[in-house]
């Protein structure tokens, strides 16, 4: 168990700044504009770059994200999946500790830590 408690105080550790989150795609693209007189109509096309975010109940959000952005937004989304990494991974351990204090609390091992009543309860969430 002290390994586990370790291992997980060293990757809350190694967490980013919570402030520089941001949750998204980047999008980038070449554009044509639509002007008959635009570089962009002889094949010279346009950069264009736009974060775009799903959220809950399934609406999408595309933000317009200017050339002098796209190294911030690039990093905050970097920040957000190491974020979700290291939570995955607290998670897990976590899970192990729990299954530890059960096996503890019963006096012995319970094998892979799914019992039946779990199971169930698993289930119901679903």
């Amino acid at each position: 168990m002290r390994r586990l408690t370790e291992r997980r105080q060293r990757l809350l550790a190694k967490l980013p700044p919570l402030e520089e989150v941001l949750r998204g795609s980047l999008i980038e693209r070449a554009v044509r504009c639509g002007k008959a007189s635009c570089r962009c109509a002889a094949g010279e096309l346009h950069d264009s770059a736009y974060l775009s975010v799903t959220h809950r109940g399934g609406g999408t959000e595309q933000i317009s994200v200017p050339r002098e952005l796209l190294r911030n937004v690039r990093h905050g989304i970097a920040v957000y999946l190491q974020w979700w990494e290291i939570l995955e991974q607290v998670s897990a351990i976590n899970r192990d500790l729990l299954r530890h204090q059960r096996a503890t609390r019963r006096g012995g091992s319970d094998g892979d830590g799914q019992g039946a009543v779990g199971h169930k309860r698993a289930k119901r969430r679903q």
